[in-house]
């Protein structure tokens, strides 16, 4: 016979009322059990008594505890149990707890068994672990360290200039649209960037990009303050397309929960949410001030709840 997985992803049915639901916790308790031995006929013999006396083949020592939120009845599930082994007589061990049965040493092996049933906090973890799941797959089809790592050097490694993050970011928005663009080849920088349907403001972004590109390739040329303001701005704003892009269709604003799952908290999930990605995009994309430049107008442009 196949025995099932614990802990069960099913409902507990009551014994008592026959309410079916999903604990809402399971608690460990220690039990003492005394070990009722189980005796057979006294006999006596010319003054002499034997009597046949045997313990039982289990013990019991810990319990699984729940209860049912419709009459209240507590129900119980072994936790740890002893079966009866013969042990070596010479063996030092575990003396402690031996007995004699039909001649030789006995002890109770204990195993422990796990919770027997799901509660409603693996629930929620697993609930929300499918979301964080979905939410990964789609981002990590950025490759947020080929974005990232470079504006993080320019931001912390003073051998990188902002020329150099220029180059960069340059050629990774060339790549980029090479992959999306059709005939890539026989199209200029800005063909492309029409052709990647992006908000009109990182297109003209992006237009003021590639002008200063030219004008640094071309030219001995010190970028000023504002240029460099420039840089920084149309990178966030090219990020915030690209993450925009993978977690749209995700609908993580219609979060639909199960009618089983009903004591799953939706401001809960939401929560989860917004920690995982924050912890995502922030140890991915180094962008400095992330909350307010990138993190809440993101949250914002989804329409996650903020509470």
């Amino acid at each position: 016979m196949k025995q099932n997985k614990f802990p069960l992803k099913e409902k507990l049915n009551c014994p008592i009322c026959n309410y079916k639901f999903i604990p809402e916790s399971f608690h460990f308790e220690k039990t003492h059990f005394d070990v009722i031995e189980s005796k057979g006929e006294l006999t006596s013999f010319q003054n002499e008594k034997h009597q046949l006396v045997v313990k039982p083949f289990t013990s019991f020592r810990g319990a699984w505890v729940t209860y049912c939120p419709e009459c209240g009845y507590l129900i119980r599930f072994a936790a740890e149990i002893g079966k009866k082994v013969i042990t070596e007589e010479h063996s030092r061990l575990l003396k402690r707890g031996k007995f004699e049965e039909f001649g030789k040493s006995h002890k109770y092996e204990f195993n422990e068994r796990k919770k027997p049933y799901m509660d409603q906090s693996e629930y929620f973890i697993e609930w929300v672990d499918r979301v964080k799941k979905k939410i990964k797959d789609a981002l990590d089809k950025i490759n947020f360290d080929h974005w990232g790592t470079p504006y993080r050097e320019w931001k912390t490694d003073k051998n990188v200039d902002t020329f150099k993050f220029l180059i960069r970011f340059y050629t990774n928005i060339k790549e980029y649209s090479d992959s999306q663009v059709e005939n890539y080849n026989s199209k200029e920088m800005p063909e492309k960037i029409k052709e990647l349907n992006l908000p009109s403001m990182l297109v003209e972004l992006l237009g003021d990009i590639l002008k200063l590109h030219d004008k640094v390739i071309h030219n001995v040329y010190q970028l000023n303050e504002s240029e460099e303001e420039l840089i920084e701005k149309t990178f966030i704003q090219f990020m915030y397309f690209l993450v925009g892009k993978q977690l749209k269709p995700l609908n993580l604003h219609k979060i639909e929960i199960e009618r089983e799952y009903d004591f799953i908290d939706k401001a809960e999930v939401y929560h989860e949410i917004r920690e995982f990605l924050h912890l995502y995009l922030h140890t991915t994309l180094y962008i400095e001030e992330f909350d307010n430049k990138f993190f809440n107008p993101l949250l914002e442009k989804l329409e996650i709840p903020m509470v």
